[in-house]
């Protein structure tokens, strides 16, 4: 069972919400040590000072800021310490904004928020009223000994609470060398070719189709030579892009080879798929967020 890693309450104006945080999302990747190649043993990293070239004992090293180019200014723990933000457990709501006002970019970090035993009701309205209402909860959080500003959302029936990025780490568009400054006028009949694409290769997402192929391939190579099969690998040339010199002539091709793919897909899917059509009534299917802010509008206009 996990255990939670933050405690405390989410906060807006008189009200606020015990609760405790649980990490979200756990990063897999397959991660590799170092080892001598004459004799598989462990290559161990260690801290030589670049004037004495010598080995230096921890308890000798300090931190240092590089300010200029081999120019440090160095700071202790006890100064590093007392600049620390003091934690309040607690997520301060300083503002409510509408969710697609934050772009993509600015969201860092995510994790559950559950509510406290007595606290479910609150958990529960505040929950609904963001699903509602379209907005999330924008404020602060103490992590340890760093703040961040967060967002608070609701997830399905609960919260989740996602750290940004400062308005300083995340790098604009136009800081990127080669974006034109001026995009072309895009003409009508490929526009409504391409809206025809998307359509034609729109579907519900699925997380599982999106697996790590490459990780779950390597790790079935790795349980392969522990088992003692020789591996050979087949080399592979990187794959060459260029832009279509006919854009038209392109986008009507992969118009052509979707429909096609989606003709041999349909016999396949049977049934199954018939029904789950008929059930979401489009091909649209409402995440659980908002087929439940749906059906208070439905409920409020009657």
């Amino acid at each position: 069972m996990a255990r939670p890693m933050w405690k405390g309450s989410v906060n807006f104006g008189l009200v606020n919400v015990p609760v405790r945080m649980y990490r979200a999302v756990s990063e897999r990747d397959v991660r590799f040590h170092l080892l001598h190649a004459k004799d598989k043993s462990r290559v161990r990293e260690k801290r030589f000072c670049e004037a004495e070239g010598v080995e230096i004992p921890y308890e000798e090293i300090i931190k240092g800021y590089e300010i200029s180019k081999g120019t440090y200014v160095t700071i202790t723990p006890e100064e590093i310490k007392a600049l620390a933000p003091k934690g309040t457990y607690a997520i301060d709501v300083e503002d409510f904004v509408p969710t697609d006002d934050i772009h993509p970019l600015y969201f860092n970090a995510h994790y559950h928020l559950v509510p406290e035993t007595n606290a479910a009701r609150a958990y529960a309205l505040l929950s609904e009223a963001l699903a509602t209402s379209g907005r999330v909860g924008v404020g602060r959080v103490v992590l340890r000994t760093r703040q961040h500003a967060c967002a608070v959302r609701p997830n399905d029936s609960g919260l989740l609470l996602s750290t940004l990025h400062s308005v300083d780490e995340v790098i604009p568009l136009e800081q990127i060398d080669g974006m034109p400054s001026h995009m072309p006028r895009v003409n009508a009949r490929e526009l409504a070719t391409a809206e025809q694409l998307i359509d034609s290769l729109s579907a519900p997402f699925d997380p599982d189709k999106y697996r790590d192929v490459y990780r779950e391939q390597l790790e079935e190579v790795l349980r392969q030579k522990a088992g003692g099969m020789e591996i050979r690998p087949s080399p592979t040339a990187p794959p060459e892009y260029s832009a279509p010199e006919n854009l038209m002539d392109a986008l009507k091709r992969s118009l052509a080879a979707a429909k096609k793919d989606r003709d041999e897909e349909a016999p396949s899917r049977g049934g199954a798929h018939r029904t789950a059509h008929r059930a979401t009534g489009s091909r649209r299917v409402r995440t659980p967020v908002a087929a439940r802010t749906a059906k208070r509008k439905t409920r409020k206009k009657s």
